[in-house]
């Protein structure tokens, strides 16, 4: 699709366990007709249910997840219900350019073209399901091929000898069942309409499709016609899991999108283990999704999406588009560990595989000529025959259709046999497109009874108690775990240990459970059953991974984390006062862990702050994810080798990647960001800047994640930072609708002085100072830097740190008292 077509700009737009292919999602809650469903807030239902979602928000719910058979189920990512009513239209448009800008800067950081070897990442695992793809492979090919000689000779139709060829081909390919049915499928008018055959050219040096429009139903037709042909081959070794079918309807929005993007082409799973498929495989393999139910289009039942141009010049801006609906993917779907994805710019097809840090595009495939097609059917039968794991989905996550809740499997060890947890809401999604892709999930040791639908007062989520939380993420790291300095399962350890008699931060810190093994993730290969690691290397495989190192892709590895202990996100702190009681919570949990056991966190940010609600109705705040942490004795001597964080909340150390080595004032720095981008742009729905005209888009804050290189963000941090008088243009962006937002500005004034101004006259700012001077060698005038405020204050960070804790807690005790809750 073309994202400046005027055709398209501005349009609004199933007892036991499921496994796998599901997609496991968290829907937002419209009405629907039955009482037990779940569902997902269309756009055209937006602004009536934002209200309801306020109401859940503020009594610090999360919505359920999907029933069986609800129809169309579809689900939204939790950390973001519905938009609020006030976000108005140019807002909107706002904000889908800037993450139109965004995705081209991906593309161009992330994007790995010509990648040989992408086809064999899905490539089945079994010997004779491998054989079987083959086969199969080769007579759909076949088959095409007698099709496209055919469609050349007989233009009009296929009638007279190409019908008698076709049937005759049939009869002596006997691997195919149901003949009648697919040579129907041959007399489709719009199959490979487009797509010419090369030995037929003769001085065209490309083949030119008709419109873009005009591609979407013939991409459509191939799709379908080689599933067919897959489903129809019932004579092979071994059978196909599933099938990938195109959505019916093409060039539509996502029902369950928060944006207007159109999606050209959307691929479903389709189990074989369907009543309505011929024939049936045993047990549940993929998601059950019969064509009757196929009515809408929505991301939470997407496998893969297509997207199509008519010029390879276009390419890029294919691959843009493809970003950012994949972004919506793993917010969508908590089971998907990496996505695929497909391009077709005129006869040129690329499928790509994207990982946390990483899209891998294959090479071309031509449509036009032989050995392309050939490719391209390959890819589909691998997609069929291959384990779910190598589609991108978790088999540790299934969905309990009796209960209404995902089941999250543990690891067997030595020690703990493997056990079931169930949860019903997920704390945080894989917002971003790119990074750890955490997910942290409320859980339970005990099976929950089905939600009671004459249970009026509580949602399926209340109605079950969660005591514990389930982390995943994908963390880079060594391959070897011995070498795993931070190792989180390993500080949290450490940290459960040391801290477990300092009553002062009890509840502040996320502990291990004993009965479940964190750390490492691993899959059980189907052929031999011995585990291996889920890493970046064993998705894709030796030959593709050799090829993105040298392009220095860091090794990632998924993690799994059990821990006690549970809280709820930043946004259900109900108002200014509770924020900053949570902020004061978090670092002075930080600063004990850094006394008592040597940790530095070093990423700070407002999704790794929880909001704890006690039996009094006290709240206090918890510091979560140690992923980034390491050991401050082992890192003694250690620079600024790489940027750890949350970009907008990152120091100017950590942005500059300068030599100053990382103390905890970087995670002080980054704390005053979080309460001035609170202030700014709000923490939930409720204290979002509301639709005033006097400040829309406020432009300071906005330039720390869009627009900026990370030399010249450091710089502008710099600048707001050095003096009173230029933080005080941040602080004229706040939204002073907001209750309370005094307090809060004087609090970040306050942490700012204390940060930046505890020095001498002379030493006093945040900038640098430089001189000019003349090198002889160079016979040239060069800038040489005389001092840095920000190295001089790293090396006075436990004199700094105490007096920065002090000064929250004393705002964070006068609020306590202003809510009238007690001191924990």
């Amino acid at each position: 699709m073309s994202s400046s077509s005027s055709s398209k700009s501005g349009k609004p737009s199933s007892s036991g366990h499921t496994q796998t292919e599901k997609p496991l999602r968290t829907p937002v809650n419209p009405k629907r007709t039955m009482e037990a469903s779940v569902f997902v807030s269309p756009k055209a239902k937006r602004a009536k249910q934002d209200g309801k979602d306020k109401e859940n928000e503020s009594a610090g719910q999360l919505v359920p997840l999907p029933a069986k058979n609800a129809t169309c189920t579809s689900m939204k990512r939790s950390t973001s219900a519905s938009r609020s009513s006030s976000t108005s239209e140019l807002d909107m448009r706002q904000i889908e350019a800037d993450l139109i800008y965004e995705a081209k800067k991906q593309v161009a950081t992330y994007l790995n073209p010509g990648i040989k070897g992408i086809i064999d990442v899905a490539l089945a695992s079994s010997p004779t399901a491998q054989g079987a793809a083959m086969q199969a492979t080769n007579s759909i090919s076949k088959l095409v091929e007698v099709l496209v000689r055919r469609r050349d000779s007989e233009p009009d139709g296929y009638a007279g000898k190409a019908k008698q060829t076709i049937q005759k081909w049939l009869k002596r390919n006997t691997i195919f069942t149901d003949q009648p049915r697919l040579f129907g499928l041959f007399q489709q008018p719009q199959l490979l309409i487009p797509i010419e055959d090369k030995s037929k050219r003769k001085n065209s040096p490309q083949v030119l499709v008709a419109g873009e429009r005009e591609m979407y139903e013939p991409a459509k037709a191939l799709i379908g016609f080689i599933s067919e042909c897959i489903r129809l081959q019932t004579k092979l070794k071994a059978q196909p899991q599933r099938l990938i079918e195109p959505f019916e309807k093409v060039d539509t929005t996502s029902a369950d999108s928060e944006y207007s993007w159109r999606i050209d082409i959307d691929m479903r799973c389709r189990s074989l283990s369907d009543t309505s498929l011929s024939p049936p495989t045993s047990g549940h393999s993929a998601v059950k999704e019969p064509k009757q139910q196929l009515s809408r289009l929505d991301v939470a039942n997407t496998f893969a999406y297509i997207e199509l141009k008519r010029h390879a010049k276009d390419t890029n801006e294919a691959y843009a588009q493809l970003f950012r609906y994949t972004k919506e993917i793993y917010a969508t779907q908590h089971n998907r560990r990496f996505a695929w994805d497909m391009i077709m710019c005129n006869t040129i097809v690329n499928a790509c595989v994207f990982g946390p840090n990483y899209a891998a595009a294959s090479e071309n495939m031509d449509l036009a000529a032989a050995a392309g097609r050939k490719d391209f059917i390959r890819f589909f039968v691998n997609w069929s025959f291959c384990d779910s794991c190598k589609l991108g989905y978790d088999p540790a996550i299934s969905y309990d259709d009796s209960s209404q809740c995902l089941v999250i499997q543990s690891e067997p060890t030595a020690g703990n046999p493997a056990m079931a947890l169930y949860s019903r809401e997920v704390l945080i999604c894989a917002e971003q497109m790119f990074g750890r892709h955490t997910r942290c999930f409320a859980v339970s040791a005990n099976k929950p009874p089905p939600p009671d639908p004459s249970d009026k007062q509580r949602k399926p989520r209340q109605q079950m108690k969660c005591d514990a939380i389930v982390k995943d993420s994908w963390v880079e790291a060594p391959e070897d775990p011995a070498e795993d300095t931070r190792d989180e399962a390993r500080h949290l350890s450490v940290i459960t240990e040391r801290l477990q008699n300092v009553n002062s931060v009890r509840g502040m810190y996320p502990r291990l459970r004993d009965d479940c093994q964190s750390g490492r993730v691993h899959l059980a290969d189907p052929v031999t059953g011995n585990p291996y690691e889920d890493t970046s290397n064993t998705v894709l495989g030796d030959v593709v991974w050799k090829q993105l190192g040298e392009t220095s892709t860091a090794l990632r590895v998924f993690k799994r984390i059990y821990m006690n202990d549970i809280g709820t996100p930043i946004k259900y702190a109900r108002s200014v006062q509770e924020l900053i009681i949570v902020a004061a919570d978090v670092m002075r949990c930080h600063w004990q862990i850094i006394k008592e056991c040597r940790i530095l966190h070093r990423d700070v940010s407002l999704s790794n702050m929880l909001v704890c609600r006690d039996d009094d109705g006290s709240v206090h705040g918890m510091l979560i994810d140690f992923d980034h942490a390491v050991n401050i004795d082992a890192t003694e001597g250690s620079r600024h080798a790489e940027r750890t964080g949350t970009l907008r909340f990152m120091s100017v150390n950590n942005l500059a990647k300068s030599h100053p080595r990382q103390t905890a004032l970087d995670d002080w720095e980054s704390m005053l960001y979080i309460l001035c981008w609170a202030g700014t742009f709000g923490w939930s729905s409720q204290t979002r800047r509301d639709n005033t005209g006097r400040l829309e888009r406020p432009t300071f804050l906005k330039s720390w994640y869009i627009g900026s290189s990370l030399k010249e963000l450091a710089k502008l941090k710099r600048n707001i930072l050095h003096s009173e008088d230029n933080f005080s243009q941040v602080i004229m962006e706040f939204n002073y609708g907001l209750q309370g937002i005094m307090v809060l500005i004087k609090l970040v004034m306050q942490l700012r002085k204390v940060l930046i101004e505890t020095y001498d006259d002379d030493r006093r700012g945040a900038m640098e100072v430089a001189e000019i001077w003349f090198n002889p060698d160079t016979n040239r005038f060069e800038k040489v830097l005389i001092s840095d405020p920000f190295e001089e204050r790293s090396a006075m960070w436990e004199e700094l740190s105490p007096l920065l804790l002090q000064t929250l807690e004393e705002y964070a005790q006068k609020n306590v008292k202003f809510l009238g809750c007690h001191e924990k």
